[in-house]
């Protein structure tokens, strides 16, 4: 029987002899301009798949990955389902076009114009603005009240022609920003002009400074306007009621002075305006004190103001690092306890620039954590204590990762990560629980929960240590496939390498030991941390382990065994100390 099918604006044409299953689930596309292209797809799972005459493997889920090479123009690929002398054939036809060339503007015209950074920006004195247009070549642009483009030469262009560019810094009393900016473009005979559509406002310095304040529970810093798919690079979490004086802004960022040397950018909803006349916070340290409670050691250094701060970790010897931005030391003494300190080993200062004062605490054991906050204007830092080293002491959090409408990945099958992870994280429940150790989930069914809800229900929770579940996709079948953990605090990795050590007894693919990694749920600085990423949903080979429950066990132990590794190291280096 010849039957007809039409999938988008491809045509596959299915030659049925039998009634095998044959699904194509990726890869039938009509245009690509990649030379090499891959499909997936369902089957029986106890048929053979060919594609354009090579087999390749089909899981026990039934499903398939076939990669193959593609010519320029017109391509038929036969895909063939196989059960004994019976088969079921599928040709997809698929059109591999050139890769976009670009060439040089034609005719007279400005093609495009780029500004940076890309965004609605309020800019201030000293600030860089770049420029970059593509037009007709040899010609004369300019912009900003005719200042100048240069024309790059080809050899920088890739060998195209008519790329201008300029770097424009602001100036005092700058009147170029009071009315939309254009691009003008002359030959000598004729011009052209062209709004840009970046919106570019001045802020005069000799006008009152923009102060602002910090609102809501996890507000945060970034080290610049670089973004990903995880939100850009972040400098460390601060707290609520901290003022800090707006140099520029960018899309929804506000640049902030933190320091004469440093600045920061933080999200327009972390923070919110405050009254004319404010002063930019700074002040002198004065006495220290450090003492210990039933769980933490506690450093608290006093202040004259609400000052921004960024922590992280060192190690050998592992050491918490905070930067206070705007304080000056004027610290005489520090008083401590050493008999009943019990993670601190020492603690020092440094005034490592005229207006950014380094505490440098100094642990007896690894990092368990530790946590920052105000308490009126002293500045508190509690340094967790070790726990006792058993699993059955600990207080283990889960996180079942995405849930309720943010479904994840996708498998071939039809399988959803957030289904997934769950299960994982019910597996790992059940399994610490019977060995009598006490167990938190960020979410125990199929529930929307953002990152900021996860991290607030942590932060009242107070784990001993954190295990975040998600399953990895993207990437061609063949390459993308794997199982991987991931930190981004140094102190953590111990954690993260030793779940992965043990994960990679299994027969599985090694994707890596990510480090300094921007997920929102290894941020957090008060308990160790880990990501693990399973395996590749999307890859059929590993999405067929995901879906066997005997494998979700056996990596559950591996997760389990590598828990109990971390703490016997902790033991020998606590035994070292």
């Amino acid at each position: 029987m010849l039957k007809y099918y039409t999938i988008s604006l491809f045509l596959i044409l299915s030659l049925n002899s039998s009634a095998q299953n044959l699904k194509i689930v990726a890869g039938a596309v009509d245009t690509t301009t990649n030379t090499y292209h891959y499909f997936k797809g369902i089957t029986d799972n106890d048929a053979k798949i060919f594609v354009a005459g090579k087999e390749f493997p089909v899981y026990g889920t039934g499903a398939f990955a076939a990669e193959t090479e593609l010519k320029e123009g017109n391509n038929e690929i036969e895909i063939i389902a196989q059960r004994g002398a019976k088969q079921t054939k599928e040709i997809v036809k698929i059109f591999r076009k050139r890769r976009n060339v670009i060439t040089a503007t034609e005719g007279f015209a400005i093609e495009n114009i780029e500004i940076f950074p890309p965004q609605d920006m309020t800019v201030a004195v000293n600030d860089v603005i770049k420029i970059k247009v593509k037009a007709s070549p040899n010609c004369k642009v300019t912009w900003l009240n005719n200042i100048q483009l240069h024309e790059l030469p080809v050899s920088e262009t890739n060998g195209i022609a008519g790329i201008y560019q300029s770097s424009y810094i602001v100036k005092d009393n700058d009147k170029n920003f009071k009315k939309p900016v254009r691009v003008k473009i002359s030959n000598g005979k004729k011009s052209i002009k062209k709004e840009v559509k970046t919106k570019i406002v001045f802020m005069d310095k000799n006008a009152e400074p923009l102060m602002l304040r910090t609102k809501g529970e996890l507000p945060y810093l970034n080290y610049g306007l670089g973004t990903d798919r995880l939100g850009g690079s972040k400098i460390s979490h601060i707290v609520e009621g901290i003022i800090l004086q707006a140099t520029g802004k960018a899309g929804n960022l506000y640049k902030v002075q933190l320091s004469k040397n440093y600045q920061a950018w933080i999200p327009e909803d972390c923070v919110e305006t405050v009254s004319p006349g404010m002063f930019k916070p700074q002040s002198l340290t004065g006495s220290w004190n450090a003492r210990s409670n039933e769980k933490y050691d506690i450093v608290s250094i006093s202040l004259g103001d609400k000052l921004p701060f960024r922590t992280f970790h060192e190690i050998n010897p592992s050491k918490i690092i905070v930067d206070i931005f705007g304080a000056t030391s004027n610290t005489s003494w520090i008083t401590q306890y050493p008999e009943t300190l019990k993670q601190i080993k020492n603690l020092t200062c440094e005034q490592i620039e005229d207006d950014i004062f380094r505490v440098i605490i100094e642990l007896a054991h690894n990092h368990w954590g530790h946590k920052i906050e105000y308490r009126g204007n002293n500045l508190e830092i509690s340094v967790k204590h070790q726990p006792k080293l058993e699993l059955d002491s600990l207080h283990i959090a889960i996180d079942a990762g995405h849930g309720g409408s943010n479904i994840g990945a996708r498998g071939t099958t039809g399988s959803v990560e957030k289904d997934i992870n769950l299960k994982f994280a019910k597996i790992l429940q059940e399994k610490l629980e019977a060995k009598r150790i006490k167990v938190s989930l960020t979410r125990n069914d199929d529930t929307d929960m953002s990152m900021s809800e996860r991290i607030l229900f942590l932060r009242k929770t107070n784990p001993d240590l954190l295990v975040s579940v998600h399953c990895n996709a993207g990437g061609s079948p063949f390459t993308g496939k794997g199982t991987s953990t991931y930190y981004r605090h140094i102190g953590f990795r111990p954690l993260s390498t030793a779940i992965l050590k043990r994960l990679l007894e299994l027969d599985v693919n090694n994707f890596g030991n990510v480090g300094s990694f921007n997920f929102a749920l290894n941020s957090p600085i008060e308990y160790p941390n880990v990501l693990v990423e399973t395996l590749f949903i999307s890859s059929p080979e590993d999405e067929a382990k995901l879906l066997d429950d005997n494998f979700k066990n056996q990596m559950v132990d591996k997760i389990i065994a590598g828990l109990q590794d971390f703490l016997d190291e902790q033991k020998t280096n606590t035994a070292d100390r």
